[in-house]
């Protein structure tokens, strides 16, 4: 068994991020955004470092969605951005509850049901925001961290 570490007050932070949302219709082209993200980058004279990040922000409202974006890091700043992207020199995400999964892919979602818990149980307060770091992954086994930002 493998347990899932949490942390209650850590930092997120990526450098060089390039984001892109991802509407719903477009889920199941996940592995061709990522693809086209990453020759974006090598297009621009830089190179895709780390892994992938997945943003997840749920909107407040009598409708409440789910906004999804990927995220890569590069090399450097890419200062020229086509319309679907967005770059950020340095994306600081502070006072996180944390968690480091290890296990079956299908299964790392539970390191969210984890943090809501947590939360749940010391009655803490987050935003409507996660992110997911797809830290290593193959068929079977996963390494993902879990960023969820307190209120």
């Amino acid at each position: 068994m493998n347990p899932i570490q949490v942390s209650e007050s850590k930092t997120l932070k990526l450098t060089n991020v390039l984001s892109r949302r991802i509407m719903p219709e477009e889920l199941q082209n996940i592995g061709t955004i990522v693809m086209q993200m990453d020759n974006f980058i090598k297009s621009q004279n830089a190179l895709p470092i780390g892994p992938l990040v997945q943003h997840v922000q749920v909107t407040l409202g009598p409708k409440p969605e789910a906004q999804i974006y990927l995220m890569r890091q590069a090399n450097q700043l890419i200062t020229k951005i086509d319309p679907q992207y967005h770059m950020d020199a340095v994306l600081r995400v502070k006072d996180c509850l944390y968690a480091h999964y290890t296990g079956p892919m299908a299964k790392s979602e539970l390191a969210t049901h984890k943090l809501n818990i947590l939360a749940f149980e010391n009655d803490i307060k987050l935003k409507n925001s996660s992110y997911t770091i797809f830290v290593n992954q193959d068929d079977d086994d996963a390494v993902v961290d879990v960023f969820m930002e307190k209120n």
